[in-house]
């Protein structure tokens, strides 16, 4: 019996040594951007695809190259979706059959949408999208940045829902996994 419990916490210590790994710069990004860990995650909904990827403070601060704090940053939850089509046609002109038509969906994209975002917090609570930016893609896909207020303290999941009828009369939800990410080697645990 003794032995069985000696297994049993050497299993839960391993467990929890390997859910709070460092991981140092480049093997933070590939694991972050994989799609196995749940934070970035690909969802058809016909004719279009979003990929959505959350972005842990760390990685925004990655991708910024610059020294903003770690606080700073985990004030927002940053997530970029990306959405494309399956068919021939570009994100911008899929359903639309004038020119007119076109420049309806670029402006409601480039200032509309962000009203009809929303993130679902396993905890209940519903967040609305505080920060938008809109690029439009020269090829099939166009990408959002979005961010929302971080709750404390974060949840382990969430689903970012697009309530918009340029995708058909159903909301579209993807949900995300927030849960055991990997902490960034600091520039210490580098030189060691």
């Amino acid at each position: 019996m003794q032995k069985i419990k000696l297994l049993f916490f050497a299993g839960i210590a391993l467990v929890a040594a390997s859910c709070s790994s460092s991981l140092d710069r480049d093997e933070f990004i590939a694991w972050v951007t994989d799609y196995e860990h749940g934070l970035h995650v690909k969802q058809e909904h016909e004719p279009y695809i979003f990929d959505l990827q959350f972005q842990p403070a760390d990685f925004v601060r990655l991708q910024r190259q610059d020294n903003t704090t770690h606080a700073d940053l985990k004030a927002m939850q940053y997530y970029t979706l990306k959405i494309g089509t399956n068919g021939h046609g570009g994100f911008l002109s899929t359903g639309v059959s004038s020119h007119i038509e076109k420049q309806q969906k670029l402006y409601y994209f480039s200032y509309l949408f962000q009203d009809n975002i929303k993130l679902h917090e396993e905890n209940g609570d519903v967040l609305p999208c505080v920060l938008y930016h809109f690029e439009k893609g020269l090829n099939k896909e166009s990408t959002f940045v979005l961010g929302f207020e971080n709750p404390l303290p974060l949840s382990k999941s969430a689903s970012l829902v697009l309530e918009s009828e340029e995708f058909g009369s159903f909301p579209v939800k993807i949900k995300i996994s927030k849960d055991n990410i990997p902490s960034l080697k600091t520039h210490d645990e580098n030189n060691l």
